[in-house]
């Protein structure tokens, strides 16, 4: 018994204890909770300071929504990095202007705003809807507000095995939506019925909408707009008007409407995340907005239209890689967001998408055949803005016909066919390219009618003195990216495979691969330049259309080759269709119509699909216009190497003040065959050019040149605003060494078979205040080097006698022999003031 009583005495205790230890516990967890609450009130606080800009006029609308009249010029936007010093465009043509006001009869009604009964915001101002403390504190995460969720990936795939368009399989997100893909796409409209769905809970949310992507699965761009049910970003479950975007797949980058910097508001009527209204009811009338999403080809700015007649704003191109250059899909219709969906067991989430209903056979057969046939999406008179032309789906009335779109598809297959040789190998790189390893008896260059029995040289018949280089220039040996996932066997040569989406960046299939033609320029603030080369002939060297340069050149003499160390970045590209190169060039003929054979590095987003550096070759025997290309896009080069494939991305890139890197690339005549053979770093045979491509440089070159180029429409015009495509390292050559890019090892070779330091040289610079050259004693090695670039940021001078003063010291130096002081072996410190001054981003910095 007393055993009883004990147990029992130790039980009542133990429960005390218990009921103490859950008490604190209690109480912890209370006070606990209570600082993570206040912890998230404080920092919901700062961020709705952030999000809610100083209002020239408030609109309470009936609604319960406050509507602040923004400031145009103080906009969320203007706090993105990219966009610090953006100019606003404020007027783009509409896109129902281009069609030419065409009507469609339609049975909907369009809606509108609620807050606009209300009120409106002035000129110079932007409605923008005003986020509230409770919107916050409903989100997840304050830093996420507004995002959409970031997407995980299903495994199993419905479009088969193309991986890029697995973005229609996110997991957690349902969509049900018209697909268009195969084209280079600049926009894409809809007409889509509003409805307001059910949303089963606050973090799940319904919408319909046109989106135009470009990017793998795990990293595309895209840009949407139309109406959404989105309790987490709008605190109820009203029909909302929206604009998305995102650089990343929603996973860093992105908001809807203004919730982030982004988008560029331009509108004062239209308040991006106010209530729609009226809103469609089963067996009422059917009610609907109209969304155009487009590219201005001028500014490349991605603009939202709504109606007819209203531009909204637009996401600025800086904002994207991809999309910069034209969206790779459109999709019209609707998605779902739940954490319910993909998930087993069930439920599902009971989340609503478009009215609510299926789609039915009363409507129409179909989504795929006819876009207005069903009233869950509502989407009907949907067309395409490619970059071919216009295309408009609707029901048939007018746009391209299946058989011309299928003899499209039928040429670019053919296209593919011709530039992608059958593969002994193929190698994934990790950066994304393929690299196919070709037989080398069946490579591209073996094509050209001159080449049809051409026998491949393997070994040189006359070699050059190749003496070893004592010159130490302070840069390490760049590698490509590929070369890191596998490698190609004896008697094949690695080539990097053309995919549908090159050929669909390209202006056409014929101009694929190819440098535009150039022209030599009449009218220029640039006088052409009147030497004469050997035997008083005239050389290639002066403005040319679209082409800024800043190199160093010799063209006194005939010349069996040039080479030097290219210092290797990775310049910003401003503009699609720019590029941006550190090269050698040799090239013989006059300036209308010269044979050139080219390498170096290039960053060509238009051409390659990023903004990379790449090792490239190039040739011509007319100027640019008919003939020749990059790499081994057409028939002409003829590679011998296996370890080295053109237009492959280059790792590690030199960092300023930081590690350089260089790619060796010499360039040089075989006399006995008149081939020109291209070798990287020490002596790597990669293969050559045959004599027998060209007219003039089948004996000698009579210009070399070492340096950069950019091309870009906006160069060398004075109508334009200069591009901001940077040369080099963007830093103007006297940063010298360790931030201006520069040619180190610079040689020429004449018909001794020697390599030599040029002797006679000038530089030649077609936009002084643009981008310049310096040819300098800078870093580590015994002879100059020739520094170039700038950022395209170009100055100007205040007045012609300061820019005659400026030039008076920079002209001497830049066309002295050596370009530095012989005597102390270094450059001054005056010139490099000087220098600096004119070339840095304005002399007005360097009081």
């Amino acid at each position: 018994m007393a055993k009883k009583v004990c147990c029992f005495e130790l039980g009542f205790r133990g429960v005390g204890i218990l009921l103490g230890m859950i008490f604190m516990g209690v109480s912890y967890g209370v006070v606990e909770g209570n600082l993570v609450a206040g912890q998230k009130s404080l920092e919901v606080g700062r961020n709705v300071d952030t999000l809610n800009r100083h209002a020239v006029k408030t609109i309470q609308s009936e609604d319960g929504d406050i509507i602040d009249c923004i400031d145009i010029y103080k906009q969320p936007a203007f706090d993105h990095p990219a966009l610090k010093n953006h100019t606003i465009q404020t007027r783009a043509e509409t896109i129902a202007a281009k069609l030419g006001g065409r009507k469609r009869e339609s049975s909907r009604t369009v809606t509108s705003q609620l807050w606009q009964k209300s009120g409106s915001c002035p000129k110079g101002t932007i409605p923008v809807l005003r986020i509230q403390k409770k919107d916050l504190l409903k989100s997840n995460s304050v830093g996420e507000y507004g995002r959409k969720k970031q997407p995980g990936f299903t495994n199993e795939l419905t479009l088969g095995n193309d991986s890029e368009n697995s973005y229609l399989q996110q997991a957690n997100h349902s969509k049900a939506v018209l697909l268009t893909e195969g084209f280079n796409y600049l926009g894409g409209k809809g007409d889509i019925q509003v409805f307001n769905p059910y949303v089963e809970s606050d973090d799940e949310y319904s919408t319909s909408q046109v989106c135009l992507k470009h990017g793998p699965y795990y990293a595309y761009e895209s840009v949407e707009s139309g109406w959404a049910v989105n309790p987490s970003v709008y605190g109820d479950r009203k029909t909302r008007l929206f604009v998305y975007w995102t650089a990343d797949a929603s996973k860093t980058t992105g908001c809807f409407d203004l919730t982030c910097p982004g988008f560029i508001q331009t509108s004062s009527e239209i308040a991006l995340g106010a209530a729609i209204y009226p809103i469609s009811v089963p067996r009422g009338l059917p009610y609907q907005i109209t969304i155009y999403i487009y590219k201005d080809p001028y500014t490349n700015n991605w603009w939202v239209q709504y109606g007819g007649k209203i531009n909204i704003g637009y996401w600025p191109h800086k904002l994207f890689k991809m999309l910069s250059y034209g969206a790779e899909a459109v999709e019209w219709g609707g998605e779902v967001y739940s954490s319910k969906i993909g998930n087993s067991p069930p439920p599902h989430t009971a989340t609503a998408m478009g009215s609510g209903k299926f789609p039915g056979p009363i409507f129409g057969s179909g989504m795929g055949k006819r876009v207005s046939s069903s009233s869950w999406l509502g989407m009907e008179n949907v067309f395409l803005l490619l970059g071919i032309g216009l295309i408009v789906f609707s029901n048939g009335v007018y746009g391209m016909s299946k058989e011309r779109k299928a003899s499209m598809e039928m040429e670019i297959d053919r296209k593919l066919k011709l530039l992608n040789k059958p593969a002994v190998k193929s190698i994934q790189s990790e950066d994304g390219d393929i690299i196919d390893c070709v037989d080398i008896h069946k490579q591209p260059a073996l094509d050209h009618p001159a080449l049809k029995k051409h026998i491949i040289q393997v070994c040189l018949w006359v070699s050059p003195a190749m003496k070893k280089e004592s010159s130490k220039t302070g840069g390490s040996e760049v590698k490509q990216i590929w070369q890191r996932s596998g490698s190609c066997p004896e008697g094949t040569i690695p080539i990097r495979r053309i995919q549908k989406k090159d050929l669909l960046r390209a202006a056409s299939l014929q101009h694929f691969g190819r440098k535009p033609p150039s022209h030599p320029l009449q009218e220029n603030t640039i006088e052409p330049d009147k030497s004469v080369g050997p035997n008083g002939t005239d050389v290639p060297v002066g403005p040319e259309t679209n082409r800024s340069k800043a190199v160093l050149l010799s063209y006194e003499y005939q010349f069996l080759g040039a080479s030097g160390a290219i210092n290797v970045w990775k310049p910003t590209v401003d503009l699609p269709d720019d590029y941006s190169s550190g090269q050698i060039w040799l090239k013989s003929g006059n300036l209308s119509n010269y044979d050139s054979v080219e390498s170096g590095w290039v960053v060509y987003p238009a051409l390659y699909g990023n903004d990379q550096p790449r090792s490239f070759i190039h040739w011509t025997s007319d100027a640019y216009h008919t003939t020749g290309c990059f790499d081994l896009t057409c028939a002409g080069f003829v590679q011998t190497n296996n370890k080295i494939s053109f237009g492959t991305a280059l790792d590690p890139v030199s960092v300023a003040s930081g590690p350089q890197y260089e790619i060796g690339v010499s360039i040089y005549m075989d006399p006995v065959t008149s081939n020109w053979w291209l070798d990287y770093g020490s002596e790597t045979k990669v293969g050559y050019w045959p004599g027998t491509l060209f007219q003039n440089l089948n004996f000698s070159a009579i210009v070399a040149e070492w340096g950069g180029e950019v091309y870009s429409s906006r160069v060398l015009n004075s109508q334009a605003n200069h591009t901001t495509t940077q040369m080099g390292s963007g830093a103007f050559p006297t940063s010298l060494y360790g931030i201006a890019s520069y040619v180190a090892r610079i040689r020429n070779m004449d018909f001794s078979l020697q390599w030599k330091y040029p002797g006679d040289k000038e530089t030649y610079v077609s936009e002084l205040q643009c981008y310049n050259t310096f040819n300098a004693l800078s870093g580590p090695g015994d002879e100059p080097r020739l520094f170039f670039g700038g950022s395209g940021h170009c100055i100007q001078f205040i007045d012609d006698k300061f820019f005659t003063r400026i030039l008076w010291f920079l002209v001497p130096n830049i066309t002295n022999k050596n370009c530095y002081d012989e005597n102390e072996g270094e450059v001054s410190a005056d010139w490099g003031w000087f220098l600096y001054c004119a070339g840095s981003g304005g002399w007005l910095d360097c009081k």
